[in-house]
């Protein structure tokens, strides 16, 4: 089930992925994730930034879930940093 939380204006979605098989007491994990404005429709093209993690594996579905939502706050802050570079402020 996807998940969320707000960072900086912004909404991380993250979706753990069971790595392989249904999901078993020593499954492992990966995540599928996006972040975009609140409000925005993230179906629709230039309205949100996908990612995803399907290389490294996590132990566990909250790990996996932990590892989008840090990812995804990285990619806002560095969304917010090169808007201060350009000279622009941050909304």
């Amino acid at each position: 089930m996807w998940d969320k939380i707000e960072h900086n204006g912004y909404e991380v979605w993250v979706l753990p992925i069971p790595a392989y098989g249904p999901p078993a007491p020593d499954t492992l994990w990966h995540y599928s994730a996006y972040i975009c404005r609140h409000g925005a429709q993230a179906h629709i093209a230039g309205q949100s930034i996908r990612f995803e993690e399907l290389v490294a594996t996590f132990p566990s579905e909250e790990a996996a879930r932990e590892a989008g939502y840090v990812e995804g706050k990285r990619r806002v802050d560095g969304i917010h940093e090169g808007a201060l570079k350009r000279g622009y402020q941050a909304t």
